[in-house]
């Protein structure tokens, strides 16, 4: 008999916290909306597994391991079979990483209690199991609201985020994936249970007030519009994409008194849309097999990114002008700085997590850094027998995972990883190892 449950727990953290999700210092103002941890618990009655979201620009291995130990010791389940994403909001925490790196959450009491409530959203959701069917669907937005974020230039280079209206713009590299997948928990005598998959960077707001972002909006929006159900928010491949139409004038320029409130209206506008395909689809599922429930961990090492190793000396002179203001960097250039000033204490080797949830014909593939779209087809299509789910930043957030064509094209996701060209072939062949190990449960 297949079970799922679900539970929430608010983690919003107190004003003057960092906030984390770009290369300067930013401490929390306000809140616009909190932030959470959502739960989904799935049992076979053998085996029972959580899957937990957070609102947090990602979880760093070491914590992930942490609180998963925490977790799996508290409701008596096997650490593989705890599964965390952070949805990767730019107006929220990061967690776990190098002693008094920037932007780090080292607060000690905050993450005392944000671990301890892991375990209890985990066990909320393990007491909320009930009886349950599966069924899923998928449909576009009826207005693309992702976008591939890396542009051929007109002298041959690869840029990200090159601005709206640029005249240099050749054109995008590689395509968005504007589908909503839903998987929907059909429960006797509880409320119905939404999974909710779209992908894009939970990054539209921006500025020093809290929030979830537009992942926050689908949820509040889909269990107001929908009676008697919880939702949780799973973000997918977002490595490559973001929300910006660069083809069309920007929503608010620098100088606009009213530049916070229209981005937060626009993350607003992304939900809205983004739910109203969840309405369309809600009655047409298609029922699937939801059993056996199985969790599938694995780790692979990748050759780490030692380019301009024999340079650090340059770059810290770099990063000393930077500081004092003389020198101001683009994107990329000041990532690559950082990921070289980085090598000082780097490791031969990068550990990448990978996971798989599966629950019968249904499975959530996750990727321990920030997948290209690339890596969410190419887990579909290893297993066409499942319905797949992609996810990012899942038990780990360890960088950006680019094609092995954008290691050669360049460009900010591919400067400022720490992998090499590996990462391309051994993550997604991880991936399909396991979610080779479901289909042999069924």
């Amino acid at each position: 008999m297949f079970r799922a449950g679900f539970a929430r727990v608010d983690i919003t953290p107190p004003l003057g916290s960092p906030l984390a999700g770009y290369y300067s210092a930013r401490e929390a103002s306000g809140v616009w909306d909190p932030i959470e941890l959502n739960a989904l618990a799935v049992s076979d009655g053998e085996n029972t597994a959580v899957y937990i979201t957070g609102d947090l620009l990602y979880v760093r291995i070491e914590a992930a391991d942490d609180i998963r130990k925490k977790v799996s010791e508290c409701v008596e389940i096997p650490f593989e079979n705890v599964l965390i994403q952070g949805l990767h909001q730019h107006t929220s925490l990061r967690i776990g990483g190098k002693k008094g790196q920037l932007s780090n959450m080292e607060d000690a009491a905050y993450l005392d209690v944000l671990y301890r409530k892991y375990a209890d959203v985990a066990k909320m959701a393990i007491d909320d199991l009930a009886e349950a069917r599966v069924g899923v669907a998928e449909k576009e937005t009826a207005e693309p609201i992702s976008f591939v974020r890396r542009f051929r230039m007109k002298d041959g280079s690869t840029q990200t985020n090159p601005g709206n209206m640029n005249p240099d713009v050749v054109g995008p590299i590689g395509d968005a994936d504007n589908t909503v997948r839903l998987v929907r928990f059909f429960r006797e005598g509880a409320k119905d249970i939404a999974l909710v998959n779209f992908s894009t960077h939970p990054d539209v707001i921006s500025g020093t007030k809290i929030s979830a972002d537009w992942p926050g909006f689908v949820r509040r929006m889909t269990e107001q519009d929908i009676p008697d159900v919880h939702c949780i928010l799973v973000n997918g491949a977002q490595g490559d994409v973001n929300h910006v139409d660069v083809t069309k004038p920007p929503v608010a320029v620098k100088g606009d008194p009213l530049l916070k409130q229209k981005k937060y209206d626009n993350s607003r506008r992304m939900g809205r849309i983004i739910t109203d395909t969840v309405l369309q689809i809600w009655d047409h599922t298609e029922e699937k097999k939801a059993t056996p429930v199985s969790a599938h961990n694995r780790i692979e090492y990748i050759p780490t990114n030692t380019k301009y190793i024999d340079e650090i000396d340059r770059f810290r002179k770099m990063k000393e002008q930077v500081d004092a203001g003389v020198l101001k960097l683009k994107l990329g250039p000041n990532a690559e700085m950082c990921r070289v000033l980085g090598l000082y204490e780097d490791k031969l080797f990068q550990k990448v997590p990978a996971a798989v949830l599966g629950f019968g014909e249904v499975a959530i593939a996750g990727f321990g850094g920030e997948p290209f779209t690339w890596y969410a087809t190419k887990a579909r299509q290893s297993a066409p027998e499942l319905y797949v789910i992609a996810a990012c930043l899942v038990n780990g957030g360890e960088g950006y995972l680019p094609t092995e064509e954008a290691f050669d094209e360049g460009g900010y996701e591919a400067v400022s990883t720490h992998f090499t060209k590996p990462v391309a072939t051994q993550i997604p062949g991880a991936v399909k190892s396991m979610l080779d190990a479901h289909k042999a449960k069924m």
